[in-house]
């Protein structure tokens, strides 16, 4: 049918064989073993050009929307090997969901793409349970609960900071230790807060006592609350909450402790394409944001 919509549409063998980049006799024996194949002829000679017959032109317009509809189905192919089509599903912990992934994924759509995303936030363990089950591709966190039903991808890397109130006496130090924080209302966090144990220990540790009496289970409250002047707080290095409060000023903690920011994947099943797209372009921005950093610090 390739080799009869040409001959139709330039008019002679000739210009059909250079379209299909193959020889004159090809294209001839092509066109009789098709009029073979249907038992009627497809052109006449009318003037030393072939001219086609009415059963012929019936034939090419029903061909014609046969390939136009190949054409969408390639594109619609083209479109999922490069990530421009589909459906993702996301969810993420609060302190991610409500500043990182949503820049990643402006960032994602922003390219032309015609891709339906739905993203939620999630708790640790309800991560976890959707992403095994399949009810989201990817989901993205720190201290995720360890299970057998999920894989985790290591994305970034990074250490626990002191957040201030702007004009604290303490912001005037380039790093803080835990140490320092003695005597200073520090803002808790709730059990349910995957830092609370390791903030907790570190104030245990070096003999701190906690005299705030404000405890949080968002970590953006946190910043919110310190932004107000109502105490310090050990924060995240992923949450990105920086631009949000502009009178927050943030210190490297001592001893460092690093946290990773996570990607998790269900064990049993492949990543989807789309999903291995969008993981790869958050490593490019995250490694954007480091190069940022170290031009900032330079």
């Amino acid at each position: 049918m390739e080799v009869f919509r040409a001959v139709i549409e330039t008019g002679s063998v000739t210009a059909a064989s250079r379209v299909l980049h193959v020889s004159q006799p090809a294209v001839t024996a092509l066109l009789r073993h098709t009029e073979d194949q249907l038992g009627f002829r497809l052109f006449d000679r009318v003037k030393g050009r072939l001219a086609p017959t009415a059963e012929a032109r019936t034939l090419y317009a029903e061909i014609v929307h046969v390939f136009d509809r190949v054409d969408v189905v390639n594109r619609v192919v083209e479109d999922m090997r490069d990530s421009r089509v589909g459906t993702l599903d996301l969810v993420a912990i609060p302190a991610l969901a409500l500043t990182l992934l949503p820049t990643v994924i402006g960032a994602f759509t922003a390219r032309g793409r015609q891709v339906q995303i739905r993203f939620h936030m999630r708790t640790r363990q309800e991560m976890v349970d959707q992403v095994s089950s399949g009810a989201a591709d990817l989901g993205f966190g720190f201290l995720s609960p360890a299970s057998p039903r999920i894989t985790i991808r290591e994305i970034a890397q990074g250490d626990l900071a002191c957040i201030l109130p702007r004009g604290h006496v303490l912001c005037e130090r380039a790093e803080i230790s835990v140490g320092d924080l003695r005597g200073y209302p520090v803002i808790g966090y709730t059990s349910r807060q995957g830092l609370a144990p390791i903030i907790n220990g570190l104030l245990a540790e070096a003999r701190v006592a906690v005299c705030c009496p404000i405890e949080v289970g968002l970590i953006i409250n946190a910043w919110s609350l310190v932004s107000q002047g109502a105490g310090i707080a050990i924060v995240d290095p992923h949450s990105g909450y920086q631009e949000l409060f502009p009178n927050v000023v943030s210190r490297p903690l001592r001893p460092k402790i690093s946290i990773t920011l996570e990607a998790l994947q269900a064990a049993d099943r492949p990543l989807p394409r789309l999903a291995a797209s969008f993981l790869a372009h958050i490593d490019r921005v995250l490694s954007g944001r480091a190069d940022n950093a170290t031009r900032r610090r330079g």
